[in-house]
Parts: structure tokens; C-alpha cells; sequence
């Protein structure tokens, strides 16, 4: 496969993951302000199931890229490693990335997309808000294989 077909695949996987996080994100202010959400309340469960399976997929690889990276993970795409190891330097970056998420492993943004404690969603919208940046700034890298640089 192509370097660019692996960014189009790349661009569009993590638009979805992107789409989820914005979903998500609203309904929890909407929630957190006392406004019923009711009609994105469907979205929301698909977000969180988009982003459960999302992270499902990383860890693996973000836990051998913590290791030293020496096996590869099968199934997973070279686009997939690079957000790994964007992750991993973002854990190390704790002026820029300071939420839970960075402070442990993907998993832990799986344990708050699953509880139902009021007291965890602030911890998971500021887990989202930084995973929005880290997966922004791996779209623009496939955006600029894809298009080259203007």
C-alpha cells in the first residue's frame, strides 16, 4: 500500500474519532450545564463505543511503543504507529498534555468513557479536549502527504 493511500485511511479513521470526540464533548457540557440532550443522547452512546474501540486499537500499540517498540504489533497500520508514538511524547510533554489521559494509558480514558459518575466528567472532557489536539495535529500530517504542502 501506498504512503498516501495509508494517509487517506489515516485522514478518514481519525475524522471519525475526531467526530466522536466532538459528540461526545457536546452532550457532556450540555449535561454538566442541567440542559437536556436528549436527541444526541444515541449519538453520544455511538461516540463512546467509537472511542472505546478507538483506544481498544491504540494501547496495544502505545504500550510496545513505551517498551522500546522493538516488535511490531500485527494488524496495526505505520499511520497508527506514528499516533502512538505521538502519544508517548505527548505523556512526556506535561506542559501541553496534563489531563488523565496522558498521565496514564488509554485505558483510563475507557474507564471514564464508561462510568456513569458525575464526578468523572470533568476528568473525561479535559481527557477529550487533549486527545482533540493530539489527533488534530495527526490529521494535519496526513492532510499534508495527501496534498502536499501549498
Amino acid at each position: 500500500m501506498s504512503v498516501q493511500w495509508l494517509s487517506v485511511q489515516s485522514f478518514q479513521h481519525s475524522q471519525d474519532v475526531l467526530s466522536a470526540i466532538n459528540a461526545l464533548s457536546i452532550h457532556l457540557k450540555l449535561a454538566a450545564a442541567g440542559v437536556s440532550d436528549e436527541a444526541r443522547g444515541e449519538q453520544a452512546r455511538q461516540a463512546r463505543a467509537t472511542l472505546a474501540a478507538f483506544l481498544e486499537e491504540l494501547e496495544p500499540v502505545v504500550t510496545e511503543t513505551e517498551r522500546g517498540g522493538a516488535t511490531p504489533v500485527v494488524g496495526a497500520n505505520p499511520r497508527l504507529r506514528q499516533l502512538a508514538s505521538s502519544f508517548v511524547k505527548a505523556k512526556h510533554n506535561s506542559y501541553r498534555f496534563h489531563s488523565e489521559l496522558f498521565r496514564a494509558t488509554p485505558s483510563r480514558l475507557k474507564q471514564l468513557l464508561a462510568s456513569s459518575n458525575v464526578e468523572d466528567r470533568a476528568a473525561l472532557l479535559d481527557c477529550l479536549a487533549e486527545l482533540r489536539v493530539l489527533m488534530e495535529e495527526h490529521v494535519q500530517t496526513d492532510t499534508e502527504r495527501v496534498l502536499g504542502e501549498f
